[in-house]
Order: C-alpha cells, then sequence, then structure tokens
C-alpha cells in the first residue's frame, strides 16, 4: 500500500505524514539492527555451536521485533483510513456528490 500521499489528502489526514516518515524510519532502523547483528536473520541458530546471546543482542532482537510491530500498526491505519483520502479529488478534478 506505500504510494505517495498528495497535498490533498493530507490536507484530510495530515497525521499520514508523520505517519508515513515513522514508517520508513523504523525500516531504516530494521536494516541498521540487523547489518549490526547479522544473526538476528539466522533462521534458527544451533544452540550447541553458539555461545548465549549479549545484551545488545537481546535488545536489537526485541528493536527489531517491535519496529516491525509499529510498521504493522500503521499500515493497518493506513488501510482503515484510506476510504477518507480515496475520494479526494485531486486539484483541477471537481468533486461529484452523490
Amino acid at each position: 500500500m506505500e504510494r505517495r500521499l498528495t497535498a490533498e489528502q493530507l490536507q484530510v489526514l495530515p497525521e499520514l505524514a508523520i505517519l508515513t516518515t515513522l514508517g520508513d524510519v523504523l525500516q531504516v532502523a530494521i536494516t541498521a539492527l540487523l547489518a549490526a547483528h547479522p544473526e538476528l536473520s539466522e533462521a534458527e541458530p544451533n544452540p550447541l555451536l553458539s555461545s548465549p546471546p549479549s545484551a545488545a543482542l537481546c535488545a536489537a532482537d526485541s528493536l527489531v521485533n517491535l519496529a516491525d510491530v509499529m510498521k504493522d500498526a500503521i499500515d493497518c491505519y493506513r488501510r482503515a483510513t484510506f476510504h477518507m483520502i480515496n475520494f479526494v479529488p485531486r486539484a483541477g478534478e471537481a468533486s461529484i456528490n452523490f
């Protein structure tokens, strides 16, 4: 559902400006954390071959999980309010009331 919002749409739902920005920042944070802790990308680490996770790794894992939850919540809000911005006429277009 990612798409660029128009000025007219932001007049109806101005909160989408910061929510879209927040979603983008969360994605950058996830990418940076995964780069700093590549073991977070492993499907199932072998407990016999690995040492106990560090505090930083545990914190990074929590941050990635919470960022994913927050991104999902932002997407849910966008879907829930999409009908409000989907029918906003573009500049120069006449609105038709039914």
